[in-house]
C-alpha cells in the first residue's frame, strides 16, 4: 500500500512539474511577442532607441526560453527598424544579420539561413569586399539545394554579378546563365528577369563580345518594355547604343537614343542625363560635333541639379573633358578633367581616379606638352598598379575564405550531427526529468562530461587546421607572387618595345628632316654632311627596330642587324652592282650599349670604303667578319680590296670626323682600333663585353 501511495505521489509531480514548465515557456513567448508588438508601435512614434530596447528584450526571453529561430527573426527585424530609421551604416546592418545566421542554423531552419546568407552576400558586394561576398553566397547556394529550393534566380544573379566584379568572367557568365534558367523554369515576367538578362550583357560588354552583350541587352529590353519601366528602357537602351558604337554602328545607336526620349520622354534627371550623356558620345565618335555640342551644353546645365554624391557626376565631367579633348578644345578639356579627378579624390573612388588621370594623361599628349604628359602617365601608371596589387590582395583572400567556409562547413556537419544527438539525448532527459528527478541529475553530468570530452577534441582539431591553414597560405602566397611578378614582366616588357618603337620612329623623323632639308642645299659639303648623318641616324634606328620586334628585348642579334645596315648602306649608294659585300658573322647577341657604337663604327667603315676605296668604279668586294674569341671577346674586322693606303698607322691617327668617330667609338667599348693595309684597307676592332666577363669572374648565370 505504501509503495502505490508512493508511486502515485511521484507521478503527480511529475505531471505538476511538466504543467508548470509548459505554462512558463507560454508566458514567457507571450511576452517575448508583447514586446515585438510594442517595438513595431514605437515605429510609428519615430523613437528608434525605445523601439531598439523592445526588441533586444524580445530576443532575450526568445533565448531563454530556447526559441532560436524566433530570437533570430527578432534580429532581422532589428536591422529592418534600423533601416527605416535611416541608419546608413552597412556595417551595423550587417552585424543584425550576422547575429541571427548561426541561430536559424542551430534552429535547423536551413532555408531561413540560406535567405540571410544571400543578404548578406549582396551588403558585402556592397561593400566592394567580393571574396567574402563570393564565399557567403555560395554557402547560401549550398543550402538552398540541401532544402530543394526551386526559386535561385536571386543567388545565382549575385554570384555572377560578385564573379564580374571580380574579374571571373567565365564564372560570371555561367551563374548569370544559371538565374536566367531558374527564372525561365518558373516562368518569370518580372523585372528581376530584366536585371539578370542586364548583368549578363554587362559581363559580355566588359569581354568585348559586343554581339553577344546586345543579344543580352535587347532581351532585358523586351522585359522592361512588357512592364512599363521607363527607368529600366532608358538605361537598356543607353547599353544597346554603348554596345552599336564598338560594333560600328554609331548611326544606328544615336537614332535609337533619340526614338527612346522621343517615345518615353523621360522627365526623371538621370534618365536625361544617360540620353545625353550616350548622344554626346555617339556624336563625337561620329565627329559630328557641330551636333553634339547641344547636347554637351545640356549636361553642362544639368550638372548642376545632382547631388555631391550621384554616380552620374564624374560621368558627365569625364564625357564632357573628351569631347573638349575631341574638339582640342585643351583648356576646357582640362577644366572638367580636373573636376572629375576631384569627385573621384572626394570620394574615395580609386577607379574614378585611375580614369582621371589617364584623360588628363591624354590632353598633356594631345597637346604635345611633353613634361606633363611625363608626370601624368607616372601618375596613371602608380595608381593603376596599385589597383592592380589590390586585385592580388583580394583574390588571395578569396582563397584565404574559401578554405576557411570548406572548414566551417564540416563544422557545421559536425555540430548538425551533435545538435541532434543533443536533441535527442534532451528528449531523453525530459522523460527522465518526468519520471525521476535524480535521473535528470545523473544524466547532466553525464552530458557535462561528454561535453567536456568533445570540447578537448575540437581544440586539439583547430590547433592541427591552423598548422593546415599556415602552410597552405603561405603555398598560396607563393603562387601568387610568382604570378604577379609574371604579369609585372609582361607590363615591362611591353613598355619597352612601346619605347624602343617609339626612339625608332623619332629617328626616323628626325632623317626626314634631314632629307626635307638637303634638298634645299646648294653646298655639296653641307649635303654630305646631312647624308652621313642620315647614315648614322639610319644605324641606330635600326637597333631599336630590332629591339621592338624581337622577343628579348635587351639584346641584339648582330648577324640579322648587320645584314639589315648593309642592305640599307648597299641601296643608300646604289652600289649593288659594283660592289659586293662577304659576310661572315659569329651568331652574337649584343646590348644596345655595345651594338649602338658597332652599328656607327660599321656605318663609318663601310661609307668609308663606297666612296674612297674605288674611284674608277670598278667591282669591288667589301669584308666584314665580326668573331667571337671566347670570354666576351669579340673581333671586328671590316676590310675592302680598293686603292688602299700606304700610311696606315699615320690613317688610324687621322683627325677627319669618320676616323675620329670610330676611335672614340672603339674607346666607348672598352676596345682596341687598328688599321692595316691587306690587299686594301683593313679596318680591326677588339673590345670585351664587360657583362660576360663579370658574370664569368664571379661565376654566376648571365642575366639580360
Amino acid at each position: 500500500m505504501k509503495r502505490v501511495t508512493y508511486a502515485r505521489f511521484l507521478a503527480f509531480f511529475v505531471l505538476l512539474f511538466s504543467c508548470l514548465q509548459a505554462y512558463s515557456q507560454t508566458v514567457t513567448k507571450s511576452e517575448g511577442d508583447r514586446y515585438m508588438a510594442s517595438a513595431k508601435a514605437w515605429t510609428l512614434k519615430n523613437d528608434s532607441a525605445k523601439c531598439n530596447a523592445d526588441v533586444r528584450k524580445a530576443i532575450a526571453i526568445d533565448l531563454q526560453n530556447g526559441d532560436l529561430r524566433g530570437a533570430a527573426e527578432a534580429w532581422l527585424k532589428m536591422e529592418e527598424y534600423y533601416n527605416f530609421f535611416h541608419g546608413a551604416d552597412m556595417t551595423k546592418r550587417i552585424f543584425y544579420y550576422e547575429q541571427a545566421l548561426p541561430l536559424f542554423l542551430k534552429a535547423g531552419a536551413k532555408n531561413r539561413a540560406a535567405a540571410t546568407l544571400k543578404i548578406l552576400g549582396d551588403f558585402y558586394q556592397v561593400q566592394t569586399n567580393y571574396a567574402k561576398s563570393l564565399s557567403t553566397l555560395k554557402q547560401s547556394l549550398m543550402l538552398y539545394q540541401a532544402t530543394g529550393e526551386k526559386d535561385l534566380r536571386g543567388v545565382y544573379d549575385l554570384l555572377g554579378t560578385v564573379n564580374a566584379q571580380m574579374g571571373n568572367y567565365d564564372e560570371a557568365i555561367k551563374n548569370g546563365l544559371l538565374a536566367v534558367r531558374a527564372a525561365e523554369t518558373i516562368g518569370d515576367t518580372t523585372l528581376m528577369l530584366c536585371t539578370i538578362y542586364n548583368r549578363i550583357g554587362v559581363t559580355y560588354f566588359n569581354l568585348k563580345r559586343y554581339n553577344q552583350a546586345l543579344i543580352y541587352f535587347k532581351n532585358s529590353l523586351r522585359v522592361a518594355t512588357n512592364n512599363h519601366d521607363i527607368n529600366s528602357i532608358v538605361l537598356l537602351s543607353y547599353n544597346i547604343a554603348n554596345a552599336m558604337k564598338f560594333l560600328n554602328r554609331a548611326a544606328e545607336s544615336y537614332k535609337l537614343m533619340r526614338e527612346t526620349e522621343k517615345t518615353y520622354h523621360p522627365a526623371d534627371l538621370d534618365n536625361r542625363i544617360l540620353i545625353n550623356v550616350s548622344c554626346l558620345n555617339i556624336l563625337a565618335n561620329l565627329k559630328r560635333y557641330g551636333e553634339a555640342k547641344k547636347h554637351c551644353d545640356t549636361l553642362l546645365k544639368l550638372v548642376s541639379k545632382i547631388n555631391a554624391g550621384s554616380e552620374n557626376k564624374p560621368l558627365i565631367e569625364q564625357t564632357v573633358a573628351l569631347y573638349f579633348l575631341n574638339i582640342k578644345d585643351f583648356n576646357q578639356a582640362r577644366i572638367h578633367a580636373l573636376k572629375f579627378e576631384q569627385l573621384g579624390s572626394g570620394t574615395g573612388n580609386y577607379d574614378v581616379l585611375v580614369n582621371a588621370y589617364k584623360l588628363q594623361y591624354k590632353i598633356d599628349s594631345a597637346k604635345a606638352d611633353y613634361p606633363n604628359e611625363i608626370r601624368s602617365y607616372r601618375r596613371y601608371i602608380k595608381l593603376k598598379d596599385q589597383l592592380f596589387n589590390e586585385k592580388n590582395s583580394g583574390r588571395v583572400a578569396q582563397l584565404e575564405i574559401q578554405y576557411e567556409t570548406e572548414k566551417k562547413n564540416q563544422e557545421l556537419k559536425a555540430k548538425e550531427s551533435n545538435i541532434a544527438i543533443l536533441k535527442k539525448q534532451t528528449q531523453l532527459q525530459a522523460t527522465a526529468q518526468k519520471l525521476y528527478i535524480a535521473g535528470t541529475i545523473l544524466l547532466a553530468l553525464l552530458l557535462g562530461l561528454s561535453y567536456n570530452r568533445y570540447l578537448l577534441k575540437q581544440k586539439v582539431n583547430r590547433q592541427l587546421q591552423v598548422q593546415q591553414t599556415e602552410i597552405n597560405l603561405q603555398n598560396r602566397s607563393l603562387t601568387n607572387l610568382i604570378a604577379e611578378k609574371d604579369n609585372l614582366l609582361e607590363e615591362k616588357e611591353w613598355l619597352m618595345k612601346e619605347i624602343h618603337h617609339r626612339v625608332k620612329n623619332n629617328l626616323q623623323i628626325v632623317i626626314s628632316l634631314l632629307n626635307t632639308q638637303s634638298s634645299y642645299l646648294n653646298d655639296d659639303v653641307a649635303y654630305k654632311a646631312i647624308r652621313e648623318s642620315q647614315h648614322r641616324m639610319q644605324s641606330i634606328s635600326l637597333i631599336h627596330q630590332k629591339l621592338y620586334q624581337s622577343e628579348n628585348l635587351a639584346l641584339v642579334n648582330m648577324p640579322a642587324y648587320i645584314g639589315d645596315l648593309v642592305q640599307y648602306l648597299t641601296d643608300s649608294f646604289d652600289t649593288a652592282s659594283k660592289i659586293k659585300f662577304d659576310i661572315d658573322i659569329a651568331p652574337i647577341e649584343l646590348d644596345v650599349t655595345k651594338s649602338v657604337p658597332l652599328g656607327l663604327i660599321l656605318n663609318e667603315a663601310i661609307t668609308n670604303s663606297i666612296k674612297y676605296a674605288f674611284p674608277q668604279e670598278s667591282n669591288g668586294k667589301i669584308k666584314i667578319l665580326l668573331s667571337d674569341l671566347g670570354e666576351g671577346s669579340y673581333e671586328l674586322q671590316i676590310s675592302d680590296n680598293g686603292i688602299g693606303n700606304t700610311a696606315a698607322a699615320n690613317l688610324s691617327k687621322s683627325k677627319t670626323l669618320g676616323m675620329s668617330l670610330m676611335r672614340g667609338l672603339s674607346k666607348q667599348l672598352s676596345g682596341t682600333f687598328a688599321v692595316e693595309n691587306r690587299d686594301g684597307l683593313t679596318i680591326i676592332i677588339k673590345f670585351v663585353d664587360e657583362k660576360f666577363s663579370k658574370a664569368i669572374k664571379n661565376d654566376q648565370p648571365l642575366s639580360s
